[in-house]
């Protein structure tokens, strides 16, 4: 699974721990510095650079668990929304 650049410019703002190089999809958002209050920032970031709503019911640890995790619920709604559900 490739992680687009875009989303990961939007995600290193709130991971402090992340290296140089590209983000991978089983990287540990929480072992790179992401904490709760970064969690509400970046789903407002989310939202507004992607023009959509993030559900609540998105709002788990399963979700914000990994780049990969986070990036495919990301990408699920992205595609639900072109299609128009």
């Amino acid at each position: 699974m490739e992680i687009p650049h875009e989303f990961q410019a939007v995600l290193r703002r709130y991971l402090p721990y992340a290296g140089p190089g590209d983000l991978t999809p089983g990287d540990d958002l929480t072992s790179l510095g992401l904490d709760s209050m970064g969690v509400v920032q970046l789903m407002v970031d989310l939202e507004d650079g992607y023009d959509l709503e993030l559900p609540d019911d998105i709002l788990s640890e399963e979700t914000f668990a990994t780049v990969g995790s986070l990036w495919l619920t990301l990408s699920f709604l992205l595609d639900a929304a072109r299609i128009g559900f």
